[in-house]
């Protein structure tokens, strides 16, 4: 029996993280360590300063079989993260003395325009650090975190890591459950947004209000011509004033008669959340967590994007014409012209997602495969 700790992002609301931590569990299972026991450690336990990366924490690597670092958001300059300029903040002096494998999969960042990337020299020297070591190992996430890192941070620090695909791709959800809020005979639309960094994600002026506007102008005009019942599937509190300022601006019948909301999932409502998104005719996806389980599901989704990464990933994917850019200046229109394409050919749609996870999912395969040397298989 081979116990890895896999350090995630384990006490949080966001059911992203759930979808993160149990697609990456399962490939690893299917691609390398069948009998693996995960020990999963709370890495929101280090980020909000209630546990210190300090040697205990090497020693408790060094008395298991290896150390995976979950793919979520690691990179994103945050001032206080002083040691690695990283959410993997273990002071650099203490790396020499890790003897067991670290792997880091596919990590990703969040930054803005106009933010300061802090301790940039110190994120550089991270990253060849794990070059230099022979236990180590890094897998980017394929939605250009890997341009950004060399562009941002530098000296082209990240030039030839290897990229693969969000694993969240490769959640699995609960078919047979029970959602009194889909509603047999009608189109049910699940709406999930995003008002993560508000202020840098919706940064020009106005920008925020236009993409409210142009959603509410989208559902009215799109209930005149379908049966509508939309679901608003917000995936962390961040979403909630975003769902409140979209009802104030819906016409108050449309609102009262053809709208409900969900509420948010930790790790262990993860399968029964994305449930919900198995008996939707289809989804707009604003969060990348809404967007990469939609594909890994084979649900149809329309994807409005508001930041790079999203493009990135999509564009990788071959799935860019379910994109919509949310500066588009007539969005009410291309959304619903899109939603209805969907509507008209949701098999051809649901295949194109499965037959793009699968190539993924090879590419997944690929790099679990070549950790088989790290355990000696």
């Amino acid at each position: 029996m081979t116990r890895l700790l896999h350090l995630v992002n384990l006490r949080s609301a966001n059911v992203g993280n759930g979808a993160l931590i149990l697609g990456t569990e399962r490939i690893l299972r299917e691609d390398l360590l069948p009998e693996v026991q995960f020990e999963r450690v709370a890495w929101d336990d280090y980020t909000f300063g209630l546990l210190p990366f300090d040697s205990r924490f090497v020693d408790r690597i060094n008395a298991s079989d290896g150390l995976l670092v979950n793919g979520a958001v690691t990179f994103n300059g945050r001032a206080y993260l002083q040691q690695t300029g990283s959410r993997f903040d273990l002071p650099l002096e203490l790396w020499s003395k890790i003897k067991k494998p670290v792997i880091f999969y596919g990590l990703s960042h969040r930054f803005w325009p106009g933010q300061s990337y802090h301790h940039a020299e110190r994120l550089r020297a991270m990253l060849q650090t794990i070059r230099q070591a022979e236990q180590m190992r890094m897998a980017l996430r394929n939605d250009g975190t890997r341009d950004w890192l060399n562009e941002t941070i530098g000296e082209q620090c990240a030039a030839g890591m290897p990229e693969i695909p969000d694993p969240a791709l490769y959640v699995t959800a609960e078919p047979g459950g029970l959602y009194p809020e889909m509603q047999k005979g009608r189109f049910n639309l699940l709406l999930s947004f995003n008002d993560e960094d508000a202020e840098y994600r919706y940064a020009e002026p106005g920008m925020r209000n236009h993409v409210l506007q142009q959603l509410v102008a989208m559902v009215v005009r799109l209930s005149r011509v379908v049966d509508l019942n939309v679901v608003l599937v917000p995936h962390y509190f961040d979403d909630f004033q975003m769902v409140h300022d979209f009802i104030q601006a819906c016409p108050p019948a449309l609102a009262h008669q053809q709208m409900v909301a969900s509420g948010l999932a930790r790790l262990e409502g993860t399968g029964s959340f994305y449930g919900r998104y198995l008996q939707a005719d289809a989804v707009i996806a604003m969060r990348v967590h809404a967007m990469s389980p939609a594909i890994g599901l084979g649900v149809p989704a329309l994807f409005l994007v508001t930041q790079e990464r999203m493009k990135q990933f999509l564009g990788n994917a071959g799935l860019s014409e379910w994109m919509v850019d949310f500066r588009e200046p007539y969005l009410a229109d291309r959304l619903v012209t899109t939603l209805l394409a969907i509507k008209a050919d949701k098999e051809r749609v649901r295949q194109r997602f499965l037959t793009a996870r699968q190539e993924m999912r090879e590419q997944s395969r690929l790099f679990n495969q070549s950790l088989a040397g790290l355990f000696g298989r």
